[in-house]
């Protein structure tokens, strides 16, 4: 026998109890020659079959001929498609020929098939119009419920109406597993568990995992002697059985509070035991199967709505934390000191982690902002990070700094949440952002605590608690938790300033001290430079007109720019970007305008070199396809272009877009192209409005629709605009390569589809998308 302790409480065998609960019977049959392997011992009293009698023997000779053949060709079925059977009506024959009704309830392990069968009880039919109609009302209310506490406080009454049992609970559990009561039904006369809390020994972790693969827990009595399984052999796993035995521990927790019959329904999200729904009763209670079938069916509704809210809490959250993101990277990448940007962002820094205080030390000297603690207390806390290996990982975090370390619990009050990245493990460069203090009173079912008592032989076993009633615990030195969403933006920024803002910084640093040395010798070899920039720009205008004769050569010509061009022309723009800042005051009038000339071609040669870069990938590399929800992707389209969407005061309405297969970078560049050309091209006097519908044609195609307000064309060229290099304005008046529509068109062709633009000059363009059903 497995004797619970202080320190294996966790380790308790509950799925191999040797027993289960006595009011119903157990079979254990071999699978493949569908002999009785272990019976549980109360078949003697049950059904007036002696039980070692039934060992070894085939199972045809108990039961019945219909349900045998039924269980028997499907015992090679898996758990789940064995439980979709359930109940079957089982009838169980004895020596003298007397027969017994069972509901049988089939479910197997890795080795045999297990039958639980319960007393069979008449069912009555002419309620189940009523009841039917009682659970589609139910159903349909939590649909349309805004709130998790509204969806709480309706599972519970319904539950209760269900199954008739004295109180029901909606049990939520955090991060660690402790549970809270969030919502409560019960009979008038009981006391209340509303916003009471349970600690998370309460469901140790073993029967956590059981509860995600159990729904449904019965206890039916909890005064009634376990009935033991025979032969008394090998550890049977009784993980699926509905009968399975309850750890003593638990039994006397329930009678401690004066329990007689419970019942749990998970609540799973996420592949998570994210919460239960705890009933009890104050008599034993025996719930007939097809109510707790019932009850599943409900836990699994509540579980889905539950998901879904909270994954739209989510996605709106994370579009926020998106958007803040871009603005911050925005700002830093716009700085040659990718600090100062961070300085002129703090506002949105802070807003990034929702927290009260930030600081860095970026080996120029910590600097701190907002409420944090002072200097010489985040200096401390730096030393203390790297003495202890912290900073060898991502990211650090915790809501109780003072439980890591009590040196610093004078600074709970601005410090007890703290959330580092360490930028530069060799140098001891962190940024980090900081909680303050959330006093809170929290009110416990009985001190969360674990009872030993001890045995005649000196050993000792662990007790439940036996007092339930009210004990508040005043909670100090710990923040507002970090959320797993805010965990995972933090290591998207740190990766955004590790792999491309701080590199381009030290690089950028670098480059400019060995500029310093050169800078005269340059200047006097700029002048032959900016004649080689106008032979290049002449070789490269002649060779994209041929290009434009053939396609291939075309793709080739875009890789080869895009490798062997991009350097010299950074080099032209730092060479000339250094020359203004040094030798501006000492040009005159004319090498100004040089100056200037030569910097704008050679932005306009690097953003044409993109360009037909994407256009040769697209022409030539094959994407993964796959299956893409539109309007899911649209919100990440939106959320990039955040910052001109509100520059322009831009609308764009997206209607139920639903899914297509195809390459999600892709498609993506085709959105961004059709977006950023509406806003391009909108009228000045009033802001574009882009409407994105779906719709389907007669030989059920996807048509999608890209529709502004903006300038529009004639419609003479609707076809001329998907050429490469064609612009219908000059490029004074709106900047471009010329490309974006053609690479739309190639993206349409790589998917079988097709794109068109109609269009009338002053009311707007609509382009339209055609994805082939297949």
């Amino acid at each position: 026998m497995f004797h619970v302790t202080l320190n294996n409480c966790h380790e308790e065998p509950i799925h191999i109890p040797g027993s289960i609960q006595s009011h119903g019977v157990l079979l254990v049959i071999d699978k493949d020659t569908f002999n009785v392997k272990y019976v549980s011992k109360n078949i003697q009293e049950m059904a007036g079959i002696t039980p070692e009698l039934m060992i070894e023997k085939g199972l045809d000779e108990f039961l019945g001929s219909d349900f045998y053949r039924e269980i028997y060709s499907n015992r090679y079925k898996s758990l789940e498609d064995l439980q979709l059977l359930n109940p079957f009506k089982a009838i169980l024959r004895n020596s003298n020929g007397k027969v017994q009704n069972f509901d049988a309830i089939v479910s197997r392990n890795d080795k045999y098939i297990l039958l639980d069968l319960e007393p069979y009880v008449e069912k009555q039919d002419v309620q189940f119009i009523k009841f039917y109609h009682e659970i589609r009302n139910f159903v349909h209310s939590l649909v349309g419920m805004d709130s998790l506490q509204e969806i709480f406080e309706k599972s519970v009454e319904e539950i209760k109406n269900l199954t008739g049992f004295d109180r029901v609970m909606f049990y939520k559990f955090d991060t660690q597993y402790n549970g809270e009561v969030v919502a409560e039904a019960k009979t008038p006369e009981l006391n209340s568990f509303f916003k009471m809390h349970f600690p998370e020994s309460d469901i140790p972790a073993q029967a956590r995992a059981l509860y995600v693969k159990n729904k449904i827990r019965l206890i039916a009595n909890v005064n009634s002697a376990p009935s033991p399984v025979i032969p008394n052999g090998e550890p049977i796993d009784l993980s699926s059985s509905t009968l399975r035995s309850v750890s003593p521990i638990h039994i006397q927790y329930l009678k401690n509070m004066g329990v007689q019959a419970s019942m749990s329904i998970s609540i799973v999200v996420e592949e998570k035991l994210w919460g239960l729904i705890a009933c009890h009763h104050y008599q034993p209670l025996v719930v007939p199967f097809d109510k707790r079938e019932v009850a599943s069916y409900l836990s699994l509704m509540i579980s889905h709505l539950i998901t879904i809210k909270t994954r739209t809490q989510v996605r709106l959250s994370e579009a926020r934390l998106k958007s803040i993101n871009a603005s911050l990277t925005e700002q830093m990448a716009k700085e040659d000191d990718f600090v100062e940007g961070l300085r002129k962002e703090v506002d949105n820094l802070l807003s990034l982690m929702s927290a009260s205080g930030v600081a860095w030390n970026f080996g120029e000297g910590t600097e701190v902002y907002g409420k944090c603690p002072d200097k010489n207390e985040v200096d401390k806390i730096i030393n203390w990070l790297s003495s202890k290996k912290v900073s060898q990982k991502s990211v650090y975090y915790t809501d109780c700094l003072s439980e890591e370390n009590n040196d610093f619990k004078d600074i709970s009050h601005v410090a007890s949440g703290l959330m580092v990245l360490p930028i530069s493990f060799s140098e001891n460069q962190f940024l980090m952002w900081f909680r303050p203090e959330v006093i809170e009173t929290k009110n416990w079912g009985g001190k969360p605590e674990k009872i030993i008592e001890f045995t005649d032989d000196g050993s000792h076993r662990l007790m439940p608690r036996k007092s339930f009633e009210l004990w508040q615990e005043n909670v100090r030195n710990k923040s507002v938790p970090w959320e797993e969403i805010e965990i995972s933006t933090a290591l998207k920024f740190r990766n955004t300033i590790v792999n491309y803002v701080l590199l381009k910084s030290e690089r950028l640093r670098k480059l400019n001290n060995e500029l310093e040395q050169k800078v005269k010798e340059r200047t006097k070899e700029l002048t032959k430079e900016i004649s080689a920039r106008k032979k290049t720009e002449a070789k490269l205008s002649k060779t994209l007109k041929e290009a434009q004769m053939s396609n291939q050569e075309l793709e080739q010509f875009a890789y080869v720019a895009s490798h062997d061009l991009q350097e010299p022309l950074r080099k032209i723009q730092t060479f000339g970007d250094r020359l203004k800042n040094i030798a501006g005051d000492n040009l005159n009038d004319r090498a100004h305008d040089y100056l200037k000339r030569m910097i704008n071609a050679s932005g306009r040669m690097q953003l044409l070199i993109k360009d037909l870069l994407e256009f040769s990938r697209i022409s030539t590399r094959e994407e993964p396809m796959e299956i893409i929800n539109l309007d899911e992707l649209l919100v990440d389209i939106v959320s990039d272009l955040q910052i001109i969407i509100d520059k322009t005061s831009a609308t764009i309405n997206v209607n139920s877009l639903g899914e297509v297969k195809a390459s999600r970078n892709q498609l993506t560049r085709l959105f961004l192209n059709l977006i950023q050309n509406s806003i391009k091209f909108s009228k000045e006097d009033q802001s574009p409005v882009i409407n994105i519908t779906r719709s389907k044609d007669k030989d059920d195609n996807i048509i999608i629709e890209v529709a502004d307000n903006g300038i529009g064309f004639s419609s003479e060229y609707s076809e001329r605009i998907f050429g490469l290099f064609e612009r219908l304005h000059g490029r004074g008046e709106y900047d471009g390569t010329g490309l974006g529509l053609a690479i739309c068109r190639k993206i349409m062709e790589k998917h079988n589809g097709t794109i068109q633009a109609k269009s009338t000059p002053g009311k707007g363009s609509t382009f339209i998308l055609t994805f082939p059903s297949h």
